[in-house]
């Protein structure tokens, strides 16, 4: 039987295994808000019940455009130190 891997998604759209710091120093989107709250496009689409921003009716807003991997706060932590 083949193991079937699952991708992590943030709510952002972007694909946390393509992060290099995805299990090592970042627990991915979910864990990371979860125990921290830091990401603005992660409370908004919390807010509104959404799994991912591409549900919402107001998607793209201010908050997605231009967004890159480099916005996500705990990656932008992590390239300070």
């Amino acid at each position: 039987m083949v193991e079937k891997k699952y991708i992590t998604i943030a709510r952002c759209g972007l694909a946390c295994e393509v992060c290099k710091h995805f299990n090592q120093e970042c627990l991915g989107c979910e864990k990371e808000n979860e125990l921290n709250s830091r990401c603005l496009i992660f409370n908004c689409a919390e807010g509104k019940n959404i799994r991912y921003c591409t549900q919402c009716q107001e998607f793209p807003c201010k908050l997605m455009v231009g967004l890159s991997k480099a916005y996500c706060p705990v990656y932008s932590e992590i390239k300070l130190k």
